[in-house]
């Protein structure tokens, strides 16, 4: 009983890994520029447009609630068509190399916000947030990066009988890109990089083979780990 139980857990940590990797380079491309780039590097557009866009602290709710709708295209990523899964998660790694350069040449930050002394969950919330989170590497906007995945994911893996999760994937897409600019975590132009990066490296990567070797790097590795685990 206590194997099949190991070998349960083996086998959904394997079916998971290619979405581990993927997230582990999302990681690093995200943090470490945040750790490394001096503050006397960022680069702050100040675009009128944007400073005209108001703030809206309430919409910090959706900023995290995007993460849930990031964790369901990962898990049907990898519990769904092996094809796909190297697709998108191929091209997943492609962009986060790039953004990382991106970060480390062209450090864009978002200028201070003041924020509304109204003592509400959603201005302490979106404080908090300000807080923790380095205002460095707005572009491209890994939320809308992810959102937009998601969507992408869902309209070619989903049957015609529940393209309706894909229309819901494409109408809350919308409401993170909104959220990002709304909260003041982006700039407008941060959105469209943010898209166009997973745009641009789904193109890509039809071009260069790379599904193929992600596919080829995980049944190696999977086969590793499932020898040193029987």
């Amino acid at each position: 009983m206590e194997k099949t139980g190991k070998k349960k857990l083996t086998d959904i940590f394997i079916i998971i890994l290619p979405g581990l990797l993927a997230f582990a380079v999302n990681c690093f491309a995200y943090m470490v520029p945040k750790q490394v780039v001096s503050p006397e590097r960022y680069i702050f557009f100040d675009m009128e447009i944007d400073r005209m866009i108001p703030l809206v602290p309430a919409f910090i709710i959706i900023y995290y609630l995007s993460f849930a709708q990031w964790l369901n295209y990962f898990l049907q990523a990898c519990f769904g068509k092996r094809d796909l899964r190297d697709r998108f998660f191929s091209a997943d790694i492609l962009a986060k190399i790039i953004s990382f350069f991106v970060f480390m040449i062209w450090p864009v930050a978002m200028y201070s916000v003041t924020l509304p002394d109204d003592g509400s969950f959603w201005t302490k919330l979106l404080a908090l947030t300000y807080a923790v989170d380095n205002r460095m590497g707005c572009l491209p906007s890994f939320h809308c990066f992810y959102s937009w995945m998601a969507f992408r994911y869902s309209l070619e893996a989903e049957p015609r009988e529940r393209k309706w999760l894909t229309w819901a994937n494409l109408i809350f897409a919308v409401l993170v890109f909104a959220s990002t600019v709304l909260v003041k975590q982006h700039y407008l132009i941060d959105i469209l990089a943010g898209v166009g990066f997973a745009e641009i490296a789904l193109q890509l990567i039809g071009h260069t083979g790379l599904p193929e070797r992600f596919g080829k790097a995980m049944d190696a590795l999977t086969a590793k780990i499932t020898e040193r685990l029987a």
